[in-house]
């Protein structure tokens, strides 16, 4: 839904933030921007499981997405957390509490670190 503004209510929001799948994608997108084959690799989830996800979210309004040659590249609508200020507050407080978020975090910042990039994710995941 580039381009397309949606007004979520908070019950939209909350719903989303409901499931653990969601939750996981988001952690890390509300540190950077970053392509599916990117979160499939960060997150070790299935990429029809994630398309899934990002397209609910996407479809609602929460994100918003870019494409650059093959690659679709994904990040938090800002307007989302201008609007709604509560959840910022949940990524930059109530998720630090667990340990798994935690540990993916970490593994975006190894992945920060590190040479690698879309094009030879890709052939890591096939």
């Amino acid at each position: 839904m580039k381009g397309v503004i949606i007004k979520m209510t908070v019950i939209e929001i909350l719903k989303i933030l409901s499931d653990n799948n969601r939750l996981r994608i988001l952690n890390l997108l509300y540190v950077q921007e970053l392509c599916v084959c990117e979160l499939e690799y960060l997150l070790g989830i299935s990429q029809s499981n994630l398309s899934k996800h990002l397209r609910l979210m996407s479809d609602a309004g929460f994100l918003e997405s870019r494409r650059q040659n093959k690659f679709v590249y994904y990040k938090i609508n800002a307007l989302v957390l201008t609007e709604h200020p509560f959840v910022s507050l949940i990524f930059k407080t109530e998720l630090k509490r667990e340990d798994y978020l935690m540990a993916e975090l970490a593994k975006l910042q190894r992945y920060q670190e590190s040479e690698l990039s879309c094009h030879n994710i890709t052939a890591l995941i096939m």
